[in-house]
Parts: structure tokens; C-alpha cells; sequence
């Protein structure tokens, strides 16, 4: 049997990627989609089941005060919420389903209080938003973005609004707004946000996801191209400076301390322009999906699918274990078949990674080249060996190791799950046509031919 074994060595001094994990939440929320820091608030955004107010005096820990709701809980029929950003005491969220955009004043953050509804927001798909002084600038994909004065921050009132073909996401300086239009960023003057005057276009090279500022640089998250930066000095003649290509799709990013981290979907970078180029100087894959990330200081925090992450950013004392996957999902294996799959293990901390055991919880599965120890920076390909029988298999790989905020990690491994599977024989099946068309669709039919079936329920 083959062995797939893959070491790299680089320098010991100054490799760690200086992200540890000093606390984890599963709250009640889930489908999280944003995360908002202000002062010593977190706040994250779902859409099911409302949104999660966290004191965070102490950065490195999760001290949660409340569940919130819209109105409904967010499910069915009720509101759910998008993206927030707030300012002194007050937040602003979006919704989906025009829903609206709604203020809710949590000066008291462990009983928050819903002011409703901005008039005439009830009627629009709206999405990101940013705030800088009194201006908030709101997305509402084909109806642009509106500019709203919060000199009371109780009661938003429409300033002007800029049209765009699908704003997506938005980012306020002192004196300019930056709208992310598919792969377009405009540059608008809002020194009067009653009348903005546009000064500029940017080029991206793929549809922009989230944009961010740091002094007079610009950050784009643009999906699976990565991060790129552009300096702004000059706002009539951007400039790209570089681009950092993430491992998976950079989808929302958040300035600190002269950096930006990026909640890359299966991970959380971050990224430093130095000078000449964007370094990676940060990395911690949780096995969750990373919707959004917050910061605040050397701490940040991973907004995940059901759950929220803390890290500090600062040099890691000891071992540090990564895994680039947190599970192996094999393809129909026949019985009495092997199909190989592979899980890179990393050390991305300052000192020797040693492993205490690795070993897989169901018999089908066979490391082929176990893990012993890396040396910082090195990184090894464990090859995982699928013996199929005629069982349903699933099971865990379980690493042991000398990593001080994860002692264990674990590497979710399935063979031949009870339901499909790649490359196994689809069953026949025949169902009417209830959009898009009419009469039966029957699979059989539609042999030779590329096919895309979408199922939906109500929730």
C-alpha cells in the first residue's frame, strides 16, 4: 500500500502562526452570520433562534448575558436577523425577507431593547451595513445602499441613497464610502451624505464579499481569490498593493492592530501588509464554518455556523496542532476495497508537537504512517486507508498531543454513509414538477445528460 508522507521544514524562530483558542460557546443561536464588538459587547447575529449578547470585559473569555429576539425567534415566520454593527449603546441589524433594518438599544446588554422597525426599510433585501460618526450606510442589493443620519442614534433618518446593481457590502471612512457591487468597489465623497458625489471605480478580479479599513488602505474580501489590499491616499487613483490567497473563501474580514483577520469559511487567517507584501502571520482551522470574525485588541472572535470562538493573537508558547480538514468524507468504496484519503497535520507553534497516541475509533479505517512528532513548521500527510466491508462506517481519527489549548483533536472519518455517496449508483426515482416546468422528472431519463435537482421544505 502506498504511503503519502509529506515534511516541511522551515526556520524554528518566528514561524507560529500566533493564534490560540481561550474560550468556545455554543449558544442557542445558530446559522450565525455576523459578529459585532463594541466596547466590552460582543454581539453576534443568527438567523435561527435570535442573537447572543457576550460581556467580554475579559477579552479572552465569553461571559453571555442574554438570548435576543427580533420578533419570532427567526423561525418560520418570524425575523431574521443578517448583519450588525453598532455604535455607543445602540445596534443596527439587517434581516432577510424584508424584514427590515431595526435599532435595538442594549445599554443595558443583558435586557436589550427593540426600538422596531426604520421606516421604510420594511420592503427592502437588505445585507451588510457600516457606520462611522453619524452616517450608517446600509447594502440593499439592487436598491443600492442608503445613507442614514444616526445624529440620533435612536431614530435613523434617510440622508440619500447611491445606487448600485447588487450592493453587498459597505465600508465608512471620515469622508468616503466604499461600495462592494459584485466585483466593483465605488468610491463616493460623503462630506455632505445628503449629496454624494462619486470619485472612483475599483476593478476586482471576483465578486467582493466584505470590505474593511485600516488607515489609508483598503481590504477586500474577495471570496476565493482571497484578500486584496488597495492604498486609498489618493481616492480618485486607487492602487492594489497585493493579494493574499486564503485556503478557502475569504468571506468577511476585520481590522486590528495593523492587520486583518479573515473568517475564511474553514478557518480564521490573518494577514499583515508589510511594506511590500500581505504576510500570513495567523492560523487556527476549528472544524466549523467561520462565518464572520470581530475584534477587538489581540483577541478575536469566530463567528461559526453554531458557535463562537476566542483567540488571542500573540506568540504561542509551546505546540501548536492544526489539521487542514476535520473530516474525511470517502467516495462508495466496494466491498473488500481500500480508497485511500489524506489529513495534513501542521505545527504551527514554537516548540516540538509530540504525540501521546493517534488512532481511528472504527476498524475499517487503517493509519498507514501514524504521527510521532514535528519539529515547528513541520507539517505531515497521514495517509487514512478505507477497508470497506458492506457496513455503514463512521468514525473518528483521534490525535493526542502536547498542544496546550488542544490536547486532543479529532478528524471525523466516513465510509459508505447510510444515504448517497460519490460514485455510488443514484437510485430511480420519479417526482412531478412543481416549478420551472411541468409533468414528472424521471432520473433514468435523463441518462448522458448533466443534471441539477434542487429540493427545498419550508422551514
Amino acid at each position: 500500500m502506498k504511503v503519502l508522507l509529506l515534511i516541511c521544514s522551515f526556520p524554528i524562530w518566528g514561524y507560529s502562526l500566533n493564534l490560540t483558542i481561550t474560550d468556545y460557546h455554543d449558544p442557542v443561536a445558530n446559522h450565525i452570520l455576523d459578529a459585532e464588538v463594541a466596547g466590552d459587547i460582543l454581539i453576534i447575529s443568527a438567523m435561527v433562534q435570535g442573537i447572543e449578547f457576550y460581556d467580554i470585559s475579559n477579552p479572552a473569555q465569553l461571559n453571555h448575558l442574554t438570548n435576543f429576539n427580533l420578533g419570532g425567534g427567526g423561525w418560520g415566520g418570524g425575523v431574521k436577523a443578517n448583519c450588525v454593527r453598532a455604535s455607543g449603546n445602540y445596534a443596527y441589524f439587517t434581516t432577510y425577507s424584508g424584514d427590515g433594518l431595526y435599532v435595538v438599544n442594549f445599554s443595558n446588554p443583558s435586557n436589550p431593547q427593540n426600538l422596531g422597525v426604520v421606516s421604510g426599510t420594511d420592503n427592502l433585501n437588505l445585507e451588510n451595513l457600516d457606520l462611522n460618526g453619524n452616517i450608517l450606510a446600509v447594502c440593499a442589493h439592487e436598491n443600492g445602499v442608503r445613507l442614514y443620519d444616526i445624529s440620533n442614534p435612536s431614530n435613523p433618518t434617510l440622508s440619500s441613497a447611491i445606487s448600485a446593481g447588487n450592493a453587498w457590502a459597505v465600508a465608512v471612512g471620515s469622508s468616503h464610502v466604499y461600495i462592494a457591487d459584485d466585483d466593483i468597489i465605488s468610491i463616493y465623497d460623503v462630506t455632505d451624505p445628503s449629496n454624494p458625489a462619486y470619485i472612483s471605480t475599483i476593478q476586482s478580479t471576483n465578486a467582493v464579499k466584505d470590505l474593511a479599513l485600516l488607515e489609508n488602505h483598503l481590504y477586500a474580501a474577495t471570496g476565493s481569490d482571497g484578500v486584496s489590499l488597495y492604498d486609498i491616499s489618493d481616492a480618485a487613483n486607487p492602487i492594489l498593493l497585493d493579494t493574499f490567497n486564503t485556503n478557502t473563501m475569504a468571506n468577511r474580514i476585520a481590522a486590528f492592530d495593523g492587520k486583518i483577520a479573515v473568517a475564511d469559511w474553514d478557518d480564521v487567517d490573518v494577514v499583515e501588509y508589510n511594506g511590500s507584501n500581505l504576510v500570513h502571520v495567523g492560523y487556527k482551522n476549528t472544524g466549523n464554518r467561520t462565518m464572520a470574525i470581530a475584534a477587538s485588541g489581540d483577541y478575536l472572535y469566530s463567528a461559526e455556523w453554531k458557535s463562537v470562538h476566542v483567540f488571542r493573537f500573540g506568540s504561542i508558547e509551546g505546540a501548536d496542532m492544526d489539521l487542514n480538514t476535520w473530516e474525511l468524507n470517502y467516495p462508495f468504496v466496494g466491498p473488500g476495497d481500500s480508497f485511500s484519503m489524506t489529513v495534513e497535520v501542521k505545527n504551527n507553534g514554537s516548540e516540538m508537537l509530540t504525540i501521546s497516541d493517534n488512532y481511528t475509533t472504527h476498524s475499517e479505517f487503517e493509519i498507514v504512517n501514524p504521527l510521532t512528532e514535528l519539529n515547528p513548521g513541520e507539517s505531515q500527510l497521514v495517509e487514512i486507508a478505507y477497508n470497506a466491508t458492506n457496513g455503514n462506517a463512521a468514525g473518528v481519527y483521534r490525535i493526542y498531543s502536547n498542544d496546550p489549548d488542544e490536547p486532543l483533536i479529532l478528524c471525523e472519518t466516513n465510509g459508505n454513509i447510510d444515504g448517497a455517496n460519490i460514485g455510488e449508483a443514484a437510485p430511480d426515482f420519479n417526482l412531478e414538477i412543481v416549478a420551472n416546468g411541468s409533468g414528472n422528472f424521471q432520473l433514468s431519463q435523463q441518462l448522458g445528460s448533466v443534471v441539477v435537482i434542487a429540493f427545498f421544505s419550508p422551514m
